[in-house]
């Protein structure tokens, strides 16, 4: 397929940005339900958190975050972040370490 005009199954046309080409290869993926779970930011950077947990999170989880940065007004942040590192404490929480993606 080319980056010209196509036509597609409506019997229209349709503009692809972008050639594709035939490819038949095993892919692994995993289904991202949002389904919330609620923990505090230890610290924060511009490049991600300190996240304590009641729950172990596997190292490479992507999560979808929600917080407000303190001021006035708030500022709300929704963000992407992937686990890092995560230590277990001595009282069974956990502190996940959470790189921004963006």
């Amino acid at each position: 397929m080319s980056d010209q005009t196509q036509d597609n199954n409506q019997g229209g046309t349709e503009q692809r940005q972008h050639p594709r080409i035939q490819v038949n290869t095993k892919i692994k993926y995993a289904v991202v339900i949002p389904v919330y779970d609620n923990g505090t930011s230890k610290d924060i950077s511009q490049g991600g958190l300190c996240l304590e947990t009641n729950k172990s999170l596997p190292q490479g989880s992507i999560l979808r975050l929600e917080f407000d940065l303190p001021g006035d007004p708030p500022e709300h942040i929704e963000a992407l972040g992937k686990v890092v590192w995560q230590r277990t404490n001595t009282e069974g929480s956990f502190s996940t370490g959470i790189k921004f993606l963006t």
